[in-house]
């Protein structure tokens, strides 16, 4: 099994490192080595829901994403179980910066998830039909790299004795910055743990939000508010204009601002939020030019 896992990760470092989105092709995630494929649909660029997690009730919870999608259909090895196969696909994405979001392992939930989240794509080939009825096992994770996150979705099934799986890749264009919503709060979060917010406004040198900011505060009050069992940093980061200390101060006057809006006007619990400034002490951009420090001036949402 060590063996094969090796081949996984080693195949998935060498797709990874090529330009394939201006390909329009998903060929990102090799199939399980030795498996015999039946099926492979290049659909192109299409919506897709993936499965992030289960709910205490047993419903399995979707993100829509939109991407360039490549779905397979293959048998593995003889001796190979659905467990394996999982486990080689999680094991791969971890060693390669990824995130796991979800392992299913509840039948009906599988099941539920399968109908609810592609069911477009079960209605041309009677192969299709097989696996929702069958489906046993389901995994999906995402690979984020500067240029381009590869979403990965595995499920397996035992059809006639034998395992088969269906292997679903979708390439997508990072979240932009300065755009924010639900799907990208969500998912900065769960991949990465924190998320930079753009169109939160400032008064030049104050903490006084402008107006244009409602929106933003609006979307992640919302998200707040659907996850009352988290608690979050609100991180107020500043460029290197200036001295350092003012920068430090004005930086957590605003991030105060930020949390006193969210809660007063948008009705987040307190207990969720604390405030802290960092000024220009965790960059993500070079300050030597006008757009390295547009990206280094922001507030982030940070899961504790």
């Amino acid at each position: 099994m060590k063996t094969k896992s090796f081949l996984i990760v080693a195949m998935l470092i060498a797709l990874i490192s090529g330009n394939l989105f201006a390909e329009k092709e998903t060929d990102i995630v090799p199939t399980y080595p030795g498996s015999s494929c039946y099926h492979d649909d290049k659909i192109g660029y299409e919506e897709f829901f993936v499965g992030v997690g289960q709910t205490s009730d047993g419903k399995a919870e979707i993100r829509k994403v939109e991407g360039y999608i490549r779905h397979r259909f293959c048998y593995v090895p003889s001796g190979r179980s659905q467990l394996e196969i999982i486990k080689n696909y999680e094991e791969a994405v971890l060693k390669n910066g990824g995130s796991v979001f979800s392992t299913l392992n509840k039948k009906e939930c599988v099941k539920a998830f399968m109908k609810k989240g592609h069911p477009k794509h079960y209605q041309t080939k009677y192969e299709y039909m097989q696996l929702p009825s069958y489906a046993g096992k389901y995994f999906s994770g995402i690979i984020p790299t500067d240029t381009v996150d590869y979403y990965v979705c595995v499920v397996t099934a035992k059809v006639d004795g034998k395992v088969v799986y269906s292997l679903v890749t979708i390439e997508t264009k990072p979240m932009d910055k300065g755009m924010i919503s639900l799907e990208n709060l969500d998912a900065g979060l769960v991949t990465k743990g924190h998320i930079a917010i753009y169109d939160i406004y400032f008064e030049t040198g104050k903490s006084e939000i402008k107006g244009e900011s409602y929106d933003a505060l609006k979307t992640i009050a919302e998200y707040l508010n659907t996850h009352t069992d988290k608690q979050y940093l609100v991180v107020g980061h500043t460029d290197n204009v200036g001295d350092f200390e003012a920068n430090i101060k004005l930086s957590n006057v605003r991030a105060n601002a930020v949390v006193d809006r969210l809660i007063v006007n948008h009705s987040v619990n307190k207990e969720q939020l604390k405030s802290y400034g960092v000024g220009p002490a965790a960059p993500v951009s070079s300050n030597s030019t006008d757009e390295g420090k547009a990206k280094n001036r922001r507030v982030e949402i940070v899961e504790q």
